[in-house]
Parts: structure tokens; C-alpha cells; sequence
């Protein structure tokens, strides 16, 4: 009988009609959002249909240590929802979830684009001797089949080396850019059509892949403009919001959609907080909200916003912040893929937040800790780096910064992070920077006594410290911060000196 890994949102998927709070400043308190399972008021559809993934590995003895697959679902949020199935004994796996619309997984390194709908069941067959010729069958065969001909033959994306260093942040400059990235779209729209006329793709995936063009187009050109407005130019007007609602008003989901909205809201947050410095977080709240209802409508991009907003919350394991205002986010918010997706990632933090060991345990000490006797988990150089650390300083509160002297924001990041050693002297205090590559900051910290230590990582700290900066952002400057217990209780890039709320963290933990 075939195995089957479920994931979590297929039991939540069921329609109820909510009564929600009225204010939006009153918490609701766990079990409020526990219990809180609306989706929406619509009859019972097809998008609540499970999709089935299984898969059969070949060759198994040229890679013998891979014991997992895992399968990955974009979705809002710095961190995607991951689902892993073990390679069975008969070299099988199997996924099963509740994708709620046509849309894109992957499942890494060997179909990094998979598209699947509600009730597709898919087949995989891996040769890991020929990992580059996967075979597909199923209901939802055709779909991949001639979407990775489009990617090879048609597509062949290609947004990058447009950027204000070759064409100047000035008028005509952005001018010349965004005519570049218009000749870039019509082009990849042309060899959308000549791929649908010689392919003969289904509707929905024809769909899917002009989304796909153009989301790609919005995210590029919207990354580019943001920094812009960030240097100093005006270039609001050419945020073209009512062509990018198109895009999410078709039930498909591109995974760059949401990479796109989070581009969008960044642009929009920033224009806005300009004029709103003063306001305190409930004005800002309350005032960011009716600005997004009064230039979107009432439809998907509305939601997409608001949820993304409220992910900002959980990517800063700021649970207390959701929690505060969950009662707007659960009566704005009906799209079942963002707000069963999202209230998840809460759970998620807040059972952090309310047992910080267990994340402790598995990052510091993985060999410690299994589900097995007798099984053990290989600890890398970059887990040890760590685990010195803590040990190294016993009964001190440790603020880990993992950067480089190359980073921008690491090294802007420094004089703030004196000021915190100077605040805090004669504290029990450890500021720790590991740092990548091979040179040093060029500020010498020799002054500051034993409060700051830089540390150069070595290729292999480096590598074993990767998989632990994505447990938030993919980049650095990046930071952890351990209480007194030798606990992690916080991480992120929200963690900055620069922060006011971190220099007040670092105080309540050495106040424990």
C-alpha cells in the first residue's frame, strides 16, 4: 500500500463562517486562532481537492546517504513550507497536500519547477545515474512536460544586468531602464505566443506561463525602482498597480507572485512611512491599512498585501504584534492559500517562542536528539562554531552577528553595534561576529575589550552555517540572540544594532 505524507493544511481546509472581533487593537489570545478556520463563504469547490505526488528513485547506490525528498511550496514570507518523505525501502516517496489552485512547487535538485492542481496526481521516475532526465506521468504530465519545453526552448528568462550603475539613477536613466525591461517583457510575450501556437498548450497552463513572464517582469522592474526611492529618486509613478492586480485575479500561482508582492508592498510601505514617522506602531497599523484598501480593490493583490504585512510579524517572531491585530487579518483575509499558510507559520513561531529549546536543541546539538535509538545526526564545523560559542560563554547573553567585511549593511551596522558594547560594559555580554570570507572588518575591535570578539569563518564553518540563516532571510547580515541558559530566543535580520527594540531585548534578557 502506498504511503502517503500529508501536510497539515489539508485537515484545515474546511468551510466555516467565522465571528470575528471588532477591534482590532483587542489580541486574540491562541485559541481564538487556533479555532479560527475560515477560508471563505463559497460553496465547496474542486480547489479543496488533495494533489498526489509519488515518486520512484533508480540507481539509489550512487548517492546512498539521501534519505529524504523534500518537496518545496512558495508561498508569502521569507521562508517557503517545506514537506519532506522519506526514500521508502522500496525506493519510493510520496507527497500529499491541498494546493487550492494550479501552481508551482519544486522538488529540488531534481524537478526545481513543478506545476500541480487540485486532484493532479503526478508520478516521478528518478535515475540518480541521470539525474538530468526525469520522466513524468499522471493527470498533471502534459502541464510539466511542456512547461519545461518552454522553459528550454522559449523562455530562457533573462532579467538581469539592468541596474542604476550602468544606466544612472537620474531621470533619463530610469527612463532607459524601464524601456529595457518593457523590450524584455514584449520579447518573452512573443515567444509566449510562438510556444502556444506550436505547443498547443493547455488554457490553464498557456495561463500560467504568460503569468509567469510577467511576474518575473514586476518583481525585476520593482526591485530596481525600490532602490531607486531609496536613494533619494522620486519614481512612485511608475508603479503600475492596476496591471499587476491582473495578475492575481486568474486562480494560477506563479512562484515568483509572491516574491512580486513582497517587492510591491516593500515599495508602498517605504513611499508611505516617509510621510508617517511620528505615528506610533497602532496609528501606523491602522493608517498602512486603509492606505492599501484605498489604491487596490477589494479582490487578491488586497489580500496578498495584507497578509504580506502581517508575515513582516512572523519573519520578526513578533507573535504578540499578530496576535494584536489577527482579528483584522482573519476578516480581510479569506484566500485559503494565505491564510491557512500564514496562521501556520504563527504556530510555528509562537511554539518557538513558547519552547525555545527544542529549536536549541536541534540546531546546536543534533546529534543529541533523535526520534531513533541509536541514531545520531552528523555535526558540521559550522554547528560546532556555534555550540563553542554558547559553551565558550557560560552565563552570558551571546548576540551572534554572521556577516561579511563585503556586506553593505554589515559594515554600516558596526558603529551601532559599539554603542551597544559601550551601553552594556561590565554586563555579562558577549557580541560575537563571524564573519565570512577571509578579511577582517577594517575598524579594529581591540578596543572594546572581551565584549566583542570577530571571528573569520573557514569555508567549512561557512557552509555548515548556511542552512541556519535561512531558518529566516536567505542573506546577512544576520543575527541570533542567546539568553543566559544557552537558548536561542530570537533570530533574524530584524535583530540589528541599529534597532532600538534589540538594544530593549538584550536588556530583558540580562535582567533574567
Amino acid at each position: 500500500m502506498k504511503r502517503l505524507f500529508p501536510f497539515g493544511l489539508t485537515a484545515l481546509a474546511c468551510i466555516l463562517i467565522c465571528s470575528c472581533r471588532n477591534e482590532p487593537e483587542t489580541p486574540m489570545v491562541l485559541t481564538d486562532i487556533i479555532s479560527d478556520l475560515s477560508v471563505t463563504s463559497a460553496p465547496k469547490t474542486d480547489y479543496q481537492k488533495p494533489a498526489i505526488i509519488t515518486g520512484h528513485i533508480r540507481n539509489r547506490n550512487v548517492y546512498p546517504d539521501t534519505k529524504y525528498v523534500r518537496l518545496t511550496i512558495p508561498t508569502l514570507g521569507t521562508v517557503p513550507i517545506t514537506i519532506d518523505s522519506p526514500i521508502w525501502d522500496d525506493n519510493s516517496f510520496s507527497f500529499q497536500f491541498t494546493p487550492y489552485a494550479l501552481r508551482q512547487v519544486s522538488i529540488n535538485p531534481y524537478m526545481p519547477e513543478v506545476i500541480i492542481a487540485p486532484g493532479d496526481s503526478l508520478h516521478l521516475e528518478i535515475d540518480y545515474a541521470d539525474l538530468m532526465h526525469v520522466t513524468c506521468t499522471g493527470k498533471g504530465a502534459d502541464n510539466n512536460n511542456k512547461l519545461t519545453l518552454f522553459h528550454n526552448r522559449y523562455y530562457l528568462r533573462n532579467w538581469s544586468g539592468v541596474h542604476p550603475g550602468i544606466y544612472g539613477s537620474d531621470e533619463e536613466g530610469v527612463r532607459r531602464m524601464a524601456q529595457e525591461y518593457s523590450n524584455r517583457r514584449s520579447e518573452y510575450l512573443e515567444r509566449l505566443d510562438s510556444f502556444i501556437k506550436n505547443e498547443n498548450p493547455s488554457d490553464e497552463l498557456a495561463e500560467f506561463c504568460r503569468k509567469e513572464v510577467e511576474t518575473d517582469y514586476y518583481s525585476s522592474a520593482h526591485g530596481l525602482l525600490l532602490q531607486i526611492e531609496q536613494m533619494g529618486g522620486d519614481v512612485d509613478a511608475l508603479l503600475d498597480l492596476k496591471k499587476f492586480e491582473e495578475l492575481l485575479e486568474s486562480p494560477c500561482l506563479n512562484g515568483n507572485l509572491y516574491n512580486a508582492v513582497n517587492r510591491v508592498n516593500d515599495w508602498l510601505g517605504y513611499t508611505y512611512w516617509k510621510d508617517h514617522k511620528d505615528e506610533t506602531p497602532q496609528e501606523r497599523f491602522e493608517g498602512y491599512m486603509e492606505h492599501i484598501k484605498k489604491i487596490t480593490r477589494n479582490g487578491m493583490l488586497r489580500e496578498a498585501l495584507i497578509a504580506d504585512y502581517f508575515n513582516e510579524f512572523i519573519d520578526q517572531n513578533d507573535t504578540e504584534k499578530f496576535e494584536q491585530f489577527y482579528s483584522y487579518f482573519t476578516k480581510n483575509v479569506t484566500n485559503p492559500i494565505l491564510k491557512l499558510s500564514i496562521r501556520d507559520r504563527y504556530l510555528s513561531r509562537k511554539s518557538f517562542k513558547d519552547d525555545p529549546s527544542v529549536l536549541t536543541n536541534a540546531i546546536l546539538y543534533p546529534d543529541k536528539i533523535s526520534d531513533r535509538a541509536g541514531a545520531s545526526a552528523k555535526v558540521n564545523d559550522g554547528v560546532l562554531l556555534l555550540r563553542n560559542t554558547v559553551e565558550q560563554n557560560e552565563h552570558k547573553v551571546i548576540y551572534i552577528n554572521i556577516g561579511s567585511h563585503w556586506c553593505r549593511g554589515c559594515v554600516e551596522e558596526r558603529p551601532y553595534q559599539r554603542e551597544l558594547a559601550k551601553k552594556f560594559e561590565g554586563e555579562p555580554l558577549k557580541i560575537v561576529n563571524m564573519i565570512f570570507g577571509t578579511t577582517q572588518y577594517q575598524d579594529s575591535v581591540s578596543t572594546f575589550g572581551t565584549m566583542i570578539e570577530d571571528y573569520l569563518m573557514t569555508p567549512e564553518q561557512a557552509d555548515g552555517i548556511d542552512h541556519i540563516i535561512k531558518l529566516g532571510e536567505n542573506g546577512i547580515p544576520y543575527y541570533i540572540l542567546i539568553n543566559k541558559k544557552g537558548l536561542i530566543v530570537d533570530y533574524g535580520s530584524h535583530l540589528r544594532p541599529s534597532r532600538k527594540d534589540t538594544e530593549e531585548k538584550i536588556r530583558v534578557l540580562l535582567d533574567e
